[in-house]
């Protein structure tokens, strides 16, 4: 007989991580935010972050403390992701104050629409082109890039790369970004009674949809 059993939906996935991986998130979540209070440690936090994730969903090293191996990835990624995190930083200040200054003109008149839509569409792109970048530092392409060089072909540059998988999984990378900029807002709408959320959860959750919404299904292989 045909084996008929159902294959777990992407929610129930994704929740059997939460679930499994509770604890961890809660020490990545404290961790990170105690390392980017510098603001230009933030792309190694970062950075850190993703490469715990990727061994989370990838289900890789499970065996291993995981507050050891943030810092070991945070110090390799200190000076690679020093300039991406202070791009990321300013690009989210500039284009949030671009949406809210456009935004309040366009309840004034309509001409300010446009300048509102293409604000949020700039924030919604940028945010997904680092989100990959960040991804893409972390390693997520080692065994490629390897592949490539022993190939004698020209690594493609790490911009580029984060630009093409965008591009490639824009679906899935909006809904993600979209369902992480809903928990952010609700902690900063609700503050400060989400305190102990964020000081837990707040924000290892959100990066964790948004990776998990980057990765695909490639963190089952």
């Amino acid at each position: 007989m045909t084996d008929k059993r159902r294959t777990p939906g992407a929610f129930a996935r994704f929740f059997s991580v939460l679930t499994d991986s509770l604890w961890e998130l809660v020490q990545l979540n404290f961790i990170f935010l105690l390392t980017s209070l510098p603001l230009v440690t933030f792309g190694a936090a970062l950075t850190a972050l993703d490469s715990c994730f990727l061994d989370i969903l990838q289900k890789k090293r499970r065996d291993e403390p995981i507050l050891p191996r943030y810092f070991a990835a945070f110090r390799a990624a200190l000076l690679p992701s020093l300039p991406w995190g202070l791009i990321l930083l300013a690009g989210i200040l500039i284009l949030s104050f671009s949406l809210l200054w456009y935004g309040s003109l366009a309840m004034e008149g309509w001409i300010f629409i446009p300048f509102t839509a293409l604000s949020l569409l700039g924030l919604i792109f940028f945010s997904g082109i680092l989100s990959h970048l960040f991804l893409l530092l972390a390693g997520k392409q080692k065994e490629e890039s390897a592949a490539a060089e022993e190939k004698g072909q020209e690594e493609t540059p790490l911009l580029k790369k984060a630009v093409l998988q965008a591009l490639t999984r824009m679906g899935p990378t909006l809904a993600g970004l979209f369902a992480a900029f809903i928990l952010l807002a609700l902690q900063f709408l609700l503050f400060p009674a989400t305190v102990p959320l964020t000081l837990s959860l707040g924000f290892s959750i959100p990066v964790l949809v948004v990776a998990r919404a980057c990765l695909g299904e490639q963190e089952t292989q």
